[in-house]
């Protein structure tokens, strides 16, 4: 049954290609396939060929390779399957579409790369093999070490004109990778490349947090003995501690509009939800205070609210208040280790960890209606945190042995390893939409 079905919206995809390309193809406005969103994609056959002026082993083919592979929107076919002779043109009447219907290729993305004065240009033509029409083309340039980013663009450009729906490749994950001994702050491209250090500072660094805009990241970090609260400039490489109160100075959460910073600080012997002051570090308020422990804030997308652990019902549950405290409500009620809520950009899910035997990834409706099961069965998976657009999770998983970066449709059908290397990778967090 289950064949059948991906066979059934593999050859719907197919036919709506056909159907909608022809507009494209008289350079009209670009009409694509628009599939249901967050996470309930098809695996849209597509034949990548190596770029003309290219090689299989190019940094750019094998990032845009990998991208498609992990966008949860097709099945790149294996080139093994490819009858056309390496080199041939990328442009309409330059090739011939049965070489690509031979495969079953359902779309079609053609590329060149050239070398310039300045550096590299990137051309992608993409195509609708069935109907033998273009659907769009577009060219990028850079500097000779920009052939990541050019490779991103070129992602971007195929999913849209296929799809009609942005991707991710213009966004960041921020994590903490185990060091010699040490937790340092990295930030990577969602293919997990392009790895970037933040922190080096050979001490425990844990939870980094991107503002709205990418511009900074906010992450506890031990350096000091004490658990205290940091912000990374990344545009200045400059990092400044901005709480070192008595206790721990924990859980940082931006608000939407970057003016203030939601944590855990006990001042006492219970702990609480404050806000300060991203600058000057300053208290603006004391968001709880009920008995027991109170952490781990996140905000809805308009700011109104917070989302937050507490054990003030007996165990850690999700919690949900006005983000100027008040009375909280409770979103979650199975379980009773249910921690690390992550508010969805679309406002209506909360993603968060439970723990059932193992520690799995769930979401559940912003009323606490709806709960549903991301992962089960693959290690541990903890620490959520929401693509843009609310389609995709990202986590750390240990299924593999060692913990990994890992990335799954909201439904929890695609799931792919992001990260390489020996592992001990943790607390991701997605940024948002980034400028190239």
């Amino acid at each position: 049954m289950q064949l059948i079905a991906r066979a059934a919206v593999a050859l719907t995809c197919l036919a709506l290609l056909s159907t909608l390309s022809a507009a494209s193809a008289a350079d009209e406005p670009t009409t694509s396939v628009a599939l249901s969103a967050g996470g309930a994609k098809a695996d849209i056959p597509i034949a990548l060929p190596i770029p003309k002026g290219g090689s299989a082993t190019d940094e750019f083919y094998t990032t845009l390779k990998r991208d498609l592979e992990i966008s949860g929107w097709f099945r790149v076919i294996d080139a093994a399957a490819y009858t056309e002779a390496p080199g041939t043109g990328i442009r309409l009447g330059e090739f011939d579409f049965a070489a690509w219907r031979t495969p079953g290729a359902a779309a079609l993305a053609k590329t060149e790369v050239q070398s310039t004065a300045t550096g590299r240009r990137a051309e992608v033509w993409v195509y609708d093999v069935a109907g033998g029409v273009k659907l769009g083309a577009k060219a990028f340039s850079g500097p000779t070490t920009a052939q990541r980013t050019l490779a991103h663009r070129t992602a971007d450009t195929i999913i849209r004109l296929i799809t009609n729906q942005p991707s991710f490749f213009d966004t960041r994950i921020a994590y903490v990778a185990a060091v010699s001994g040490n937790k340092e702050v990295h930030v990577m491209d969602v293919d997990g490349g392009g790895k970037r250090q933040i922190t080096s500072n050979k001490s425990i660094n844990l939870s980094p947090r991107w503002n709205r805009v990418g511009s900074a990241l906010c992450f506890t970090s031990y350096v000091n003995g004490n658990p205290d609260l940091y912000v990374a400039d990344l545009a200045k490489s400059a990092i400044r501690r901005i709480s070192a109160r008595t206790g721990i100075n924990t859980g940082c959460a931006w608000a939407p509009e970057g003016d203030s910073i939601a944590l855990t600080l006990s001042p006492g012997s219970d702990s609480d939800i404050f806000t300060i002051d991203p600058v000057a570090g300053t208290q603006i308020a004391q968001i709880t205070s009920s008995p027991g422990i109170d952490v781990s804030p996140s905000w809805s997308p308009d700011g109104s609210k917070i989302a937050f652990v507490s054990e003030r019902g007996g165990g850690a549950q999700i919690y949900v208040m006005n983000s100027d405290g008040g009375s909280a409500r409770r979103v979650s009620f199975q379980g009773s280790q249910n921690t690390s809520p992550s508010w969805s950009p679309k406002g209506d899910k909360i993603a968060f960890v439970g723990r059932d035997g193992a520690f799995d990834v769930f979401t559940v409706n912003v009323d606490g209606s709806g709960m549903r099961r991301v992962t089960q069965g693959m290690g541990d998976n903890e620490d959520p945190s929401w693509s843009p657009e609310g389609d995709f999770l990202t986590f750390s998983s240990t299924r593999t042995g060692s913990a990994h970066i890992w990335l799954a449709s909201v439904d929890g059908r695609h799931q792919v390893q992001l990260s390489t290397g020996a592992g001990g990778y943790t607390n991701p967090h997605w940024s948002g939409h980034l400028s190239w």
